[in-house]
């Protein structure tokens, strides 16, 4: 009798991810607004990528606040293009009900958490002398992620699209 150990696949989605307890996709600007506040909305000028604005043909915008600043546009919808943690926690990044990180996390907590995730992931060491980062793709997709340190504490998860 011959046993077969099935590798579990690894799955890294955007549509499990909360930001300060938004939806990483939010349709229209009512849930953002609501949290934060309208602010003004200032065109991208990206030479390429998902939000460029020559390249896909529409308009994009980004609604910057003081920790999170959210990318999109009505039609498609807005993402948090750069989120900025605090050494207090109060900012949450959330993977559905499995793990939260904030500014009070480590390096090694999000190495170990995107190890068991997400599918290629890079490590990087020090970008400078305080600096260290975590980069990768979410499942089956073109567009990625990094999350950023300092000192092994993490500082900013970043959305990134390929050019």
């Amino acid at each position: 009798m011959a046993l077969l150990f099935a590798t579990k696949e690894k799955t890294f989605l955007p549509e499990y991810i909360y930001v300060d307890g938004l939806a990483f996709r939010q349709q229209g600007l009512k849930g953002i607004f609501e949290k934060y506040g309208p602010t003004k909305s200032t065109e991208t000028d990206y030479e390429c990528g998902f939000h460029s604005n020559q390249e896909q043909g529409k308009s994009y915008y980004q609604l910057t606040y003081d920790q999170v600043t959210w990318i999109g546009n009505t039609e498609e919808g807005y993402i948090p293009e750069l989120v900025v943690f605090d050494p207090e926690g109060k900012m949450k990044w959330t993977y559905y009900e499995e793990i939260e990180f904030s500014g009070k996390s480590t390096l090694q907590e999000v190495e170990l958490f995107m190890e068991k995730k997400a599918e290629p992931i890079e490590i990087n060491g020090r970008d400078d002398e305080l600096l260290s980062s975590i980069k990768g793709r979410f499942t089956d997709a073109d567009e990625g992620f990094f999350f950023l340190f300092r000192e092994g504490k993490l500082i900013e998860f970043q959305y990134w699209s390929p050019c």
